[in-house]
C-alpha cells in the first residue's frame, strides 16, 4: 500500500535508540507495547477473509517474554504504541497461539488491500525482518554463526576476528506502466490468478540506471522500444524484499514480441477495457494497481 507523503501518522522507527537496550526494553515491557508474531514469514490474523485483522500480543502473552528479549525486533513507534515482531520458530507454540486468539497464521500478500495502511505496513515489515534474521545465521565470509545486534536491525559474525557486519536492505526493481495513446501495455506471468494482468517490471542490475534498466526491461520482455521514461513513485514490496520504483513511458510501436521466458502473455488495453474488467488488475495495495489506474483516470 503506498502511503501519501504528506501523511502525519507514520511509524517513528526511533532509529538512534536501537542500540540503548535500557530503553529497548522498557518500550518492550511498556504495557501500551504491541508485538507481532511471525511463523514461516505469515502473520497471525482474526476475522473473517473479507475483513480480516491483524492480532497483536502483549508482554503477558508470551509464555518466556525475558527469553525473547534479544530476539526481538523493535519496529518503532505508531501513535505512541511502540511495536516488536517475533519469530515463532516452533509449530506447537504457533498453533497454541492461534487457537488462544481464535486466529490463524496467514500470509498478507494477497490481502494487503483488505488492511489499513497501519497494519501493512507493520505486518509486512514484522514479517520481512524475521525472514531476513532466519538467512542470516551464519556469516558469508567466515561461515561462523551470527547474533543479532541494535533491537535486531544488525548481525555481526561471533568470530571476533572477522567482526562482519550485514544489515537488512531491498533490492531496487523498476516497475512501468508503458502507453501508447489511449492503450497500455499489460503483461501476465506463469502462476498468476487466473485473467490477471499487470505493468512490466525487473529488477535493476548493478551499475545501471533505474532508467536504463525500465528501457532494458521492456525491451527484453516485449521487444517494444520506449521514451519519455518518467518516475512516479516508489513502494517497498517486501516478497521477500523489494523496493519498486514506479516509472511511465511511452512506445515508440506497438508490435509485441513475447519473451516467453519472462511472461506468458502481454497486450494492449484500453482504457474502456480496464473500466469494465477491474479484475484483471493486480492488488489494490499494489504500485502496478495505482500506476494503472492513474493513467486510466487522466483526462477523465
Amino acid at each position: 500500500m503506498i502511503r501519501d507523503s504528506r501523511s502525519i501518522n507514520v511509524l517513528d522507527r526511533f532509529s538512534i535508540r536501537r542500540s540503548d537496550k535500557k530503553w529497548i526494553i522498557n518500550k518492550f515491557r511498556d504495557e501500551k507495547a504491541r508485538i507481532i508474531p511471525v511463523h514461516n514469514s505469515t502473520v497471525l490474523l482474526c476475522g473473517s477473509a473479507k475483513e480480516p485483522k491483524a492480532v497483536f500480543l502483549t508482554y503477558n502473552d508470551l509464555a518466556k517474554p525475558l527469553d525473547l528479549a534479544d530476539s526481538l525486533v523493535f519496529l518503532g513507534i505508531y501513535d505512541e504504541i511502540p511495536y516488536f515482531a517475533v519469530d515463532i520458530i516452533s509449530d506447537e507454540v504457533a498453533s497454541n497461539l492461534a487457537q488462544k486468539t481464535n486466529g490463524s497464521f496467514q500470509s498478507i500478500r494477497w490481502i494487503l488491500s483488505l488492511l489499513n495502511y497501519r497494519d501493512c505496513e507493520l505486518l509486512t515489515l514484522a514479517s520481512f525482518m524475521t525472514y531476513w534474521h532466519s538467512r542470516n545465521q551464519y556469516c558469508g565470509k567466515c561461515g561462523n554463526k551470527t547474533k543479532s545486534r541494535d533491537s535486531g536491525h544488525i548481525r555481526t559474525c561471533k568470530n571476533e576476528i572477522c567482526n562482519a557486519k550485514y544489515f537488512p536492505s531491498m533490492d531496487p526493481a523498476v516497475i512501468v506502466l508503458v502507453s501508447s495513446k489511449e492503450q497500455c501495455l499489460l503483461g501476465r506471468q506463469k502462476g498468476w490468478p487466473k485473467g490477471m494482468y499487470s505493468t512490466l517490471a525487473g529488477f535493476v542490475e548493478p551499475g545501471e540506471t533505474a532508467e536504463d534498466a525500465v528501457v532494458r526491461e521492456i525491451k527484453e520482455e516485449v521487444s517494444v522500444s520506449i521514451d519519455k521514461v518518467e518516475y512516479q513513485y516508489s513502494q517497498s514490496w517486501l516478497f521477500p524484499s523489494s523496493l519498486m520504483l514506479g516509472f511511465t513511458a511511452l512506445a515508440k510501436e506497438k508490435n509485441i514480441s513475447l519473451n516467453t521466458d519472462e511472461l506468458e502473455d502481454a497486450r494492449w488495453f484500453t482504457k474502456e477495457e480496464i473500466k469494465l474488467n477491474p479484475h484483471i488488475l493486480p492488488n489494490k495495495a499494489s504500485i502496478a494497481h495505482k500506476l494503472i489506474m492513474a493513467w486510466v483516470d487522466r483526462g477523465s
